[in-house]
C-alpha cells in the first residue's frame, strides 16, 4: 500500500501538564470556589473541567467558543487528485460518505458528513486546546473500521523519546494506553515552549472570575437601588426649659415611636399628616440610579473588551456594538477571518489523514484534497467588486503584452 505525506498526521504531541506553567486549582471542595495558584500543573483534567464549566456555566464565554467554531467549521468538500489532475470519482464520494457517516454515528449518535464533524473537531480544539483519538482496522485491512475521540479530561497525553505519542485513558477502574502510527493529537497555537496545545480561554479565567463577580455585585447593587422608597426624616425637638436629660430623651423617643407608628400604619389611599419637623423624600432608580447604571456599564464593558481581546474575538462578532464604524468592523472581520484559516489548516489535514487511509485501503489510487468554502452572502457585492477590478487589470497587462494569452485565461480560471 502505498501513502505519501498528507496521510500522515502532523507530530505534533505531548503531555498536557507542562512544567512551569500558572494553574487553577480548588481550593475549597466545601465551597466549590476557584482560586489560582502559580506552580506547576499538578492535574492538567482539572484545566480541561474548569474550562468546560467556564463554557457552560458563562454567556459570554459560551458566545465567544460558539463563535470560533462555526466560524472555523465553514462547509467543504473533498476534491480528488490523480497524476497530478483533478478528477471526479462518484465511487470516492461514496466511499467518504459512509466512512464519515459511521464515525459521526459512532461518536456522536447521529449521521452527519464531514462538515458537520468540524463542529465538535473544532469545540474540542478550541476549548480543551487539543483534539486525540485513534483508529481501528478491520482485521484485513479492508478498511477503517473504527475511529474513537478521547475525552482529554481523562486522558495524560505523553510523548516518548523515540517521538511516539502514548495516550492514557483511565476510567477509575483500568488504565489503557493507546499509542502507534493509528493514534493521533492535534493542538491548537502551540509554540516551541508549549508543543501540547492551549484552549482560547488559557488568557481569560482571572478576568472572567472578575467580571463575574462584578456582575453579581451590580445584581445586588442595582436590586437595593432600584426598589422604591420613601426616606423619613424627623428633627428632633428642641430642649425645654428646665427639662432634665431623662426627660427629653424620653420625650424625643416618644415623638419619634409616634411618627413611626404613623408611617407604619399609614395605608395605600391615605397621606401622612405631620408637623413641618418630618420631612418625607422618595428615593429610587430615577434620583440615584441614573448615574451608577452608567458606572456599571462602563465597568462591565472593559471586563467584556478584555475577554474578547484574550480570546482574539471582537466584541462585535458576539453582538456588543460599541459605536464601531463599518469600515473598522470589516477590518475586524477581515483579520478573524484570516485567523480562521490559519485555524482551519489542522482540520484539514484531519479529514484528508482518515479520508487518504480509507481510500488506500479500499484500493484507490488517488488523493483527496479538503476544500473549505469561506464565502459569506453579506460580503458578495464586495468581492464582485474586487474580481471584476482584478478582471479589468489583467485584460490591461494583456493588451499591454506584459503577459500572454495563456497565463491571462489561467488567471481568469482561478478567479472563477
Amino acid at each position: 500500500m502505498k501513502t505519501n505525506n498528507r496521510n500522515v498526521p502532523p507530530r505534533i504531541s505531548g503531555a498536557l501538564g507542562v512544567p512551569g506553567s500558572p494553574s487553577i486549582e480548588r481550593l475549597s471542595r466545601k465551597t466549590g470556589s476557584f482560586g489560582f495558584q502559580s506552580h506547576e500543573y499538578r492535574d492538567s483534567s482539572f484545566r480541561v473541567r474548569l474550562y468546560r464549566f467556564m463554557a457552560e456555566s458563562i454567556p459570554l464565554i459560551n458566545s465567544v467558543l460558539w463563535t470560533w467554531t462555526r466560524l472555523a467549521a465553514a462547509p467543504g468538500g473533498f476534491s480528488y487528485i490523480s497524476q497530478g489532475d483533478e478528477v471526479d470519482n462518484l465511487q470516492a464520494d461514496e466511499v467518504l460518505t459512509n466512512l464519515f457517516h459511521k464515525i459521526s454515528k459512532e461518536n456522536f449518535g447521529s449521521f452527519s458528513n464531514a462538515s458537520e464533524i468540524l463542529v465538535p473537531f473544532f469545540n474540542s480544539l478550541f476549548l480543551d486546546g487539543a483534539v486525540a483519538g485513534k483508529l481501528d482496522f478491520y482485521s484485513d485491512l479492508s478498511g477503517i473500521y473504527k475511529m474513537e475521540f478521547f475525552d482529554l479530561s481523562k486522558c495524560q497525553v505523553e510523548i516518548s523519546s523515540t517521538g511516539e505519542v502514548r495516550i492514557r485513558k483511565f476510567d477509575g477502574v483500568k488504565d489503557t494506553v493507546s499509542h502507534g502510527t493509528n493514534v493521533f493529537y492535534y493542538s491548537h497555537n502551540p509554540d516551541i515552549a508549549n508543543p501540547y496545545g492551549q484552549s482560547i480561554l488559557h488568557a481569560v479565567p482571572f478576568v472572567t472570575y472578575i467580571e463575574q463577580q462584578l456582575v453579581d455585585d451590580m445584581r445586588r447593587s442595582m436590586h437595593n437601588s432600584g426598589y422604591h422608597r420613601l426616606h423619613i426624616k424627623i428633627t428632633p425637638p428642641e430642649k425645654r426649659e428646665n427639662e432634665n436629660d431623662e426627660k427629653y430623651v424620653s420625650r424625643a423617643n416618644s415623638y419619634f415611636d409616634d411618627t413611626l407608628a404613623m408611617v407604619r400604619d399609614i395605608k395605600t389611599e391615605d397621606n401622612p399628616i405631620t408637623w413641618d419637623d418630618v420631612s418625607i423624600e422618595h428615593i429610587g432608580p430615577g434620583i440615584q440610579g441614573g448615574s451608577k447604571s452608567n458606572n456599571w456599564y462602563l465597568t462591565h464593558r472593559s471586563m467584556v473588551e478584555e475577554i474578547c481581546s484574550g480570546t482574539n474575538l471582537a466584541p462585535f462578532l458576539l453582538g456588543y456594538s460599541y459605536n464601531a464604524t463599518t469600515n473598522w468592523a470589516q477590518f475586524k472581520y477581515d483579520l478573524i477571518m484570516r485567523q480562521v484559516h490559519s485555524v482551519q489548516y489542522s482540520a484539514q489535514a484531519f479529514l484528508e489523514w482518515l479520508a487518504n487511509i480509507e481510500l488506500a485501503l479500499k484500493g484507490f489510487n488517488l488523493t483527496a484534497v479538503w476544500k473549505f468554502d469561506n464565502r459569506f452572502s453579506a460580503l458578495a457585492q464586495e468581492r464582485v467588486k474586487i474580481k471584476k477590478d482584478e478582471s479589468s487589470l489583467l485584460i490591461d497587462l494583456l493588451n499591454a503584452g506584459l503577459i500572454d494569452k495563456e497565463t491571462a485565461e489561467r488567471k481568469v480560471r482561478e478567479l472563477l
